[in-house]
């Protein structure tokens, strides 16, 4: 994907589904999820271009926003207006030794159903050490099982069996049944295919993060069955509660 320009890919993308889902992404995470308080510092972990500042500009103190990708090469995508001022870094040991437990607001989206186990538990640990105390932590990742999988997982096979679906990999999504994964980069999987969110809001309990409340987009009245999105917002869990 790198070598893609990340907007061609996802908010400006031809395909008007793909684009439409991701065109109202940043839109409705803010207005129905979580906006920044006076006085937020505010990290975007995986921020891809920064394309979320762009929606903060003008009411986030651009020295109170940080984004962090491991993607050099998104960064440099970054619109000007995102660059100046706020802070964009591949640096993660930098971050983590500078910003520990700095930022009250932090959101992480299109990045938790890439991951392996083992880089899930590795970004748990980054986000729990870089996060306030009473953070709220939002995690966002599509709805890959259902009625919402199967739709999607039928969509793709039709356009190409593009994200390695399938007609057999549709029916086990509809039924929640695990589908294997490949993994197309280091403790990374290129395709959303098999993901399971489920199984990932048992892992943020795991990784001791508490999910608070979830939404689904675009279309909050519908829960997970006709859904793109599932949104946690989350907290540290503190010592000693439940």
């Amino acid at each position: 994907m790198a070598a893609l320009n990340y907007a061609s890919y996802t908010r400006n993308a031809a395909e008007p589904l793909k684009r439409i889902a991701h065109s109202r992404r940043y839109e409705q995470l803010l207005r129905l999820i979580a906006a920044p308080l006076p006085g937020d510092r505010v990290l975007d972990y995986g921020c891809g271009d920064g394309h979320l500042f762009l929606h903060l500009v003008g009411n986030v103190p651009s020295d109170r926003l940080v984004g962090y990708d491991p993607n050099a090469e998104l960064l440099a995508q970054a619109d000007p207006a995102v660059v100046t001022g706020s802070s964009l870094t591949t640096d993660i040991n930098r971050l983590k030794a500078e910003r520990r437990r700095s930022f009250s607001l932090i959101y992480c989206v299109e990045v938790c159903e890439h991951l392996t186990d083992k880089a899930l538990d590795e970004l748990f640990e980054n986000i729990t050490e870089l996060a306030a105390p009473f953070a709220r932590i939002i995690i966002g990742v599509p709805i890959e099982t259902g009625p919402s999988g199967f739709l999607k997982a039928i969509y793709r096979t039709a356009h190409g069996h593009r994200q390695a679906a399938s007609f057999t990999k549709a029916v086990r999504a509809l039924f929640g049944l695990p589908i294997p994964r490949n993994e197309t980069d280091l403790e990374w999987y290129g395709d959303h295919t098999g993901f399971d969110h489920v199984r990932l809001r048992e892992k943020l309990r795991d990784r001791g993060l508490l999910v608070k409340r979830s939404v689904c987009l675009p279309f909050p009245l519908f829960g997970q069955a006709l859904n793109n999105e599932i949104y946690f917002t989350c907290s540290k869990r503190v010592p000693g509660r439940l």
